[in-house]
């Protein structure tokens, strides 16, 4: 209900504390069709001399009629915080826009506030599809980038073994494997001398 509110004469502190005006103001009813009632409410928020009252104070926000869009606008406010957190994270710098402004963009007669919330909830959601794959595909390039460092970090500590301790360990190998020959040959040798000289005998 859309009420205009107009203190009595006589009213005490306790009363004067809970409404700060600068006129008198009446109560009145509007009744008004729920099609025009967005439009309707919408330019008379803009004239700044009206203040809505509620006539259903004891229902929770869930048990209104409008709680689909307060969701909706939920769901918006996170989209938005998602790109405000994912700028931050390269640094961005964000600019913040003036909500008066905003407010008093022209509205063309054909677009709602039903249609101009669908509007931005599809934009928001191509925004969101377009952000998320790219940072899939972010994070995909960056387990590729980690695995071909690391084959580069083996392939370049295996080169460094075959041209510096590879040769090395050859050479240490034949030296080793031909001083065993040698011992192998001189204790053949003097086996034959020892059979030769107890055939003699």
């Amino acid at each position: 209900g859309c009420r205009l509110l107009r203190l009595p004469e006589k009213t005490t502190t306790a009363t004067m504390s809970k409404w700060f005006r600068s006129e008198p103001m009446e109560y009145i009813s509007l009744i008004v069709n729920e099609d025009a009632a967005h439009s309707c409410l919408a330019d008379l928020g803009k004239l700044g001399v009206i203040q809505f009252t509620d006539l259903n104070p004891d229902l929770t926000p869930f048990q209104r009629r409008f709680v689909s869009y307060v969701k909706r606008c939920d769901e918006l406010e996170r989209k938005l915080r998602f790109f405000g957190h994912e700028c931050d994270k390269f640094n961005l710098e964000l600019l913040s826009g003036d909500i008066d402004n905003f407010l008093e963009q022209p509205m063309s007669p054909d677009q709602s506030g039903s249609k101009l919330l669908e509007s931005l909830e599809a934009e928001l959601e191509g925004y969101e599809n377009q952000l998320k794959e790219l940072n899939t595909y972010s994070e995909k390039l960056t387990i590729e980038y980690n695995e071909k460092v690391e084959l580069q970090e083996v392939l370049e500590k295996a080169r460094r073994f075959f041209m510096t301790d590879a040769p090395r360990l050859a050479v240490s190998e034949l030296t080793t494997g031909g001083a065993g020959g040698k011992g192998a040959s001189d204790g053949r040798r003097e086996g034959l001398l020892a059979g030769e000289e107890e055939h003699g005998r």
